[in-house]
C-alpha cells in the first residue's frame, strides 16, 4: 500500500508539477553481458551525483542503441525495485535486473539507456537517464588457456615412444542453457595423421573441463609431430596447436672387444654401451659371420635401465678364422641401434686320426692324419714313443711344417713280432698339444724272426710326410752279427755272475747268536757313600 501510494503521488506530481529539465543525476559503473537468444540476470548499483535530495525517483523504461546511436528493438528489460524515495545526493541504491536479448541481434557493443523521473520536495521534476554498457555475444562460451604436456614428465619438451600426451582446457558457459560442441584432437606429421579422436561435448552453465589423451605409439618414427586441438560450436571454432618432438629415448653409443684374437673355445666378449632415459626391456641380437656365411645367431632379452648401461655380449669362438659379429639392439620389430666387431679365432693343428699297416714281417707304417683349420702353414713338432713290455723301443721328435687343411704324416718302425707294442704320438703346434695312443700286436711269421736295432731316418713327400725308422739294407748282415756277438758276451757274463754269486752265498754262514742271561747285562750297584760333617757349628 505504501509503494502504491508513492507511485500515485509521483503521478500526481507529474500531472500538476512543472517539468524543469533533464540531466544526468544517476550513474553506474556496472556493465551487462548477454548472449543473443538468451537472457542475463544480475545487480546494478546506481549512485546519485546531485547535491540535493530526490523526494521520489521512478523507473520509466529503457532504450537500446548501437555504436552509431541507432535504436535497436527486440530487447526486454525489467528492474526491481523501480521506485525510490528520499534519495539523497551521493547515496547509492541497487536494483536487480533481467535482460532478454533476441537471437537476430548481431554480436557487438551496445548502450542500454535506463530512463528515470525524479521529483523534489519543492515540486521540481527531472528526467534522469542512466547509460549502461551492454555487450551482446554470439556464443555463451568463454575459453580458458589450453595446457598440453607429457604425462609423468610435465616439464619435458619432448615425448618418448610409449608415453602419452595430455591436453585439456577450461570452457565457461556464461549462458543459461546447455551448449553443444564437438571436440577434436589429432597428431600429425608431414601431412600424415598418426592419431585422431572426435568427441561430442555438452557445456553446461558454469565451468567445464575438456580433456583428451593422445598415446604416442612405439611404431612412431622419431621426429617432430604437431598436436591439433579444436572445439567447434555454433558460434565458431576454437583452435590450439603445439609441436612435440618424439624419440625413443635409448641410444646405442658404442662397442668394444675383450680381445681381438682368441683361441678356439676361448672366452671372448663384446661390450655394448647404451644410454637410456627410461627403464625398458629390449632384445640384443648377435649374428656371427665367417667369409660372409652366417655361423651363429643368438637373441637375448636385456633390461635397460636409466642412465648408462654396459651390456656384456658373449661371442662365438667354436670355429676358427676371421669372425664378424653384427650386434643389434631392438624393441619388437623396431631397430634401435646396431654395430659390428671383428676378431680372429685361431685353431692349432691337431692329430685327427692315427692308423697303421704292416708293411713287412717286422715293420709297421703309421699314418697320422693332421688337420690345420688355419689359413696358413704352421710349424709343429711331432713327438713319438714306441715301447713294449721290455722297455722303450723308439723315442724322438720330428719338426714338421703343417699345411692348411688335412694332411698326413707317415712314420715306419721295426717292432718285435709276437709281442704287444705300445705307441704314443704327440703333436705340438701353436702352443697346443694333441696326442694319440694305442697298441698293436704282430703275429709271428713262420718260422724265422729278425731283430733289429733301428736308427730313425725321416723322409717327407707331399702331401704326406713319411718317416722310416729302421736299419739300412746294405749293413743289415753286419748289424745282425754284431748283435749276435753282443748277445753271446752278455750271456757268458750273466752265467759267470750268477755262478759267482751262488758260490759267495754258499761260503757265508751266519753264526748262531750267543745265549744270554734272561736278566740281560747286570751291573752291580756301587756302595753308597755318606759325607761326614767334621766341623760342629760355632756357638754365638
Amino acid at each position: 500500500m505504501k509503494k502504491a501510494g508513492v507511485l500515485l503521488l509521483s503521478l500526481l506530481l507529474l500531472s500538476t508539477a512543472h517539468l524543469v529539465s533533464a540531466q544526468s543525476g544517476l550513474v553506474t559503473s556496472d556493465a551487462i553481458s548477454v548472449v543473443r537468444g538468451d537472457y542475463s540476470e544480475g545487480v546494478l548499483t546506481l549512485r546519485s551525483t546531485v547535491g540535493f535530495t530526490y523526494h521520489v525517483v521512478s523507473y520509466r523504461g529503457f532504450l537500446v542503441f548501437d555504436e552509431n546511436m541507432n535504436r535497436v528493438n527486440g530487447f526486454n528489460f525489467t528492474i526491481s525495485p523501480s521506485v525510490f524515495t528520499d534519495w539523497q545526493g551521493g547515496d547509492t541504491h541497487t536494483v536487480r535486473y533481467r535482460l532478454e536479448c533476441p537471437r537476430n541481434v548481431s554480436p557487438d557493443n551496445y548502450t542500454l539507456r535506463l530512463n528515470f523521473i525524479a521529483s523534489t520536495q519543492n515540486g521540481l521534476i527531472y528526467l534522469v537517464p542512466v547509460d549502461v554498457a551492454l555487450t551482446v555475444m554470439g556464443s555463451s562460451l568463454k575459453f580458458g588457456d589450453v595446457e598440453a604436456y607429457v604425462q609423468g614428465r610435465p616439464g619435458s619438451s619432448y615425448v618418448l615412444n610409449g608415453e602419452t600426451i595430455a591436453v585439456f582446457s577450461h570452457v565457461t558457459n556464461i549462458g543459461r542453457g546447455n551448449v553443444s560442441a564437438v571436440g577434436q584432437v589429432s597428431l600429425v606429421r608431414d601431412g600424415k595423421t598418426y592419431f585422431f579422436e572426435n568427441r561430442t561435448l555438452t557445456f553446461v552453465p558454469g565451468d567445464n573441463l575438456v580433456r583428451f589423451e593422445v598415446p604416442v605409439g612405439y611404431d612412431l618414427p622419431p621426429g617432430t609431430y604437431r598436436l591439433h586441438y579444436l572445439l567447434m560450436y555454433d558460434g565458431g571454432t576454437y583452435r590450439y596447436s603445439k609441436d612435440f618432438p618424439v624419440k625413443f629415448g635409448v641410444t646405442l653409443v658404442g662397442m668394444s672387444l675383450k680381445s681381438d684374437e682368441v683361441k678356439v673355445n676361448e672366452d671372448n666378449r663384446a661390450y655394448v654401451t647404451v644410454l637410456s632415459e627410461r627403464l625398458i626391456g629390449m632384445n640384443l641380437t648377435v649374428e656371427a659371420y665367417r667369409d660372409g656365411e652366417l655361423i651363429s645367431r643368438a637373441v637375448e632379452p636385456k633390461e635397460i635401465g636409466g642412465g648408462t648401461t654396459v651390456l656384456e655380449v658373449p661371442l662365438p669362438t667354436n670355429v676358427s678364422g676371421s669372425i664378424t659379429a653384427v650386434i643389434k639392439l631392438t624393441f619388437g620389430e623396431r631397430l634401435i641401434g646396431e654395430g659390428n666387431v671383428t676378431y680372429t679365432v685361431s685353431a692349432p693343428p691337431v692329430l685327427a686320426n692315427v692308423s697303421y699297416e704292416r708293411t713287412a714281417s717286422d715293420e709297421v707304417l703309421f699314418k697320422l692324419a693332421v688337420e690345420n683349420p688355419g689359413d696358413g702353414s704352421v710349424n709343429g713338432v711331432l713327438t713319438y714313443r714306441i715301447s713294449s713290455d721290455d722297455g722303450v723301443l723308439y723315442k724322438d721328435s720330428i719338426e714338421e711344417s703343417i699345411p692348411p687343411g688335412t694332411s698326413e704324416i707317415t712314420v715306419k718302425f721295426e717292432v718285435p713280432v709276437g709281442k704287444t707294442v705300445y705307441y704314443e704320438f704327440a703333436l705340438t703346434a701353436a702352443g697346443e698339444t694333441s696326442t694319440a695312443k694305442g697298441e698293436l700286436y704282430l703275429e709271428p711269421p713262420a718260422p724265422t724272426t729278425t731283430t733289429s736295432s733301428p736308427t730313425p731316418t725321416t723322409s717327407s713327400t707331399a702331401p704326406s710326410n713319411t718317416t722310416t725308422i729302421g736299419g739300412g739294407s746294405g749293413s743289415r748282415g753286419l748289424w745282425i752279427g754284431l748283435v749276435a756277438v753282443a748277445f753271446i758276451l752278455l750271456a757268458v757274463g750273466a752265467f759267470y755272475y750268477l755262478n759267482r754269486s751262488e758260490g759267495a752265498r754258499k761260503k757265508r754262514v751266519r753264526p748262531k747268536p750267543r745265549r744270554r742271561s734272561p736278566l740281560g747285562r747286570f751291573k752291580r750297584p756301587k756302595k753308597p757313600e755318606f759325607k761326614e760333617n767334621r766341623e760342629l757349628p760355632k756357638k754365638k
